[in-house]
């Protein structure tokens, strides 16, 4: 009897708790749909956002070899013993002179181009360094294409005298903006693009493509030549011989009445790298390749034929 009175009391001690448990809970989870009392924060739902991979840098397909395209060998100048030194891609058979790396230095890869861009803090100051061949040669063919900015200033060396610890020296083929550059406006054609610099003018007949690199119109891309042969060498631009010399004791002697500080052997027949200048400004540079030649014997003005040592027999 006391146990069927108590089952009453329980259940209304069950429904009061539930009760109160409910009053705890925001009106907006006891009857879905009433907004929730003010002051309980609410967390909207973020979208979530799928993750965009990021897009490959293009680069720049090779050139099919013999296919003659940019930064590509022709069919004939692979048979005739060409070499490529850049692809588009990379470089072949270089190295940096003053870093290790001249690619991660400043020199950059871009759009089948060897770039060498100058924020306004480096200029007229090295960032890349020197590119410079592993190989040495005694003769040869070097030709390059180079697009310049306004007031560039760069050069090809050859004929290098290299000391431990110091920048090899050696004849440069001038390469400058002729408008802009204060060196190439004071000091007229013999510091202009093609000659000899400092030491020999070019021609009169030199002309750059771009004669103004801030005039957009027109091929902004110029043909470098260097050939040296025996001991002749020849400036090309742009399809013209715009110099000619022989190597010489003379060249030393016009390079000091200009004031320049030259080693002994400055001018004079050698084996030789061939490097590329980093001389504080924006240049490009494609269609790097150099031809070895058959070398010739050296001849000294006034003097007796020196044999090239690469075509004396073994042991002498």
């Amino acid at each position: 009897m006391n146990i069927l009175r108590l089952m009453p009391l329980t259940a209304v001690l069950v429904a009061a708790t539930a009760s109160v448990a409910q009053a705890q809970l925001p009106p907006s989870l006891v009857q879905p749909g009433r907004p929730a009392v003010p002051g309980t924060p609410v967390v909207p739902k973020v979208p979530v956002t799928p993750a965009v991979p990021a897009t490959p840098v293009a680069e720049a397909p090779a050139a099919l070899p013999g296919s003659g395209a940019p930064n590509s060998l022709t069919a004939e100048e692979i048979a005739q013993g060409w070499k490529l030194l850049f692809d588009g891609r990379r470089l072949y058979g270089v190295r940096g002179l003053q870093k290790a790396d001249p690619i991660s230095a400043g020199w950059k890869i871009q759009n089948g181009e060897l770039n060498l861009p100058k924020e306004v803090k480096d200029m007229e100051r090295m960032t890349g360094g020197d590119i410079i061949t592993q190989d040495f040669y005694w003769d040869f063919d070097f030709r390059f294409e180079f697009k310049m900015s306004a007031a560039a200033n760069s050069g090809v060396r050859y004929m290098l005298t290299e000391l431990m610890g110091q920048v090899p020296v050696g004849l440069e083929y001038q390469i400058i903006d002729d408008m802009h550059n204060s060196i190439s406006l004071k000091g007229g054609n013999v510091r202009r693009t093609g000659a000899l610099d400092n030491i020999y003018p070019r021609g009169e007949n030199a002309k750059l493509r771009v004669g103004d690199p801030l005039n957009k119109t027109g091929d902004p891309w110029n043909e470098g030549r260097i050939v040296v042969h025996g001991t002749h060498v020849e400036h090309w631009l742009n399809g013209d011989k715009v110099l000619e010399f022989e190597l010489s004791p003379k060249l030393r002697q016009l390079a000091v009445a200009n004031k320049l500080q030259v080693p002994a052997s400055f001018g004079m027949k050698s084996r030789t790298r061939i490097s590329i200048c980093d001389q504080g400004y924006e240049i490009a540079f494609r269609n790097l390749k150099v031809l070895a030649l058959v070398p010739q014997a050296a001849v000294i003005p006034g003097g007796p034929k020196v044999p090239n040592p690469l075509l004396l027999p073994r042991g002498k």
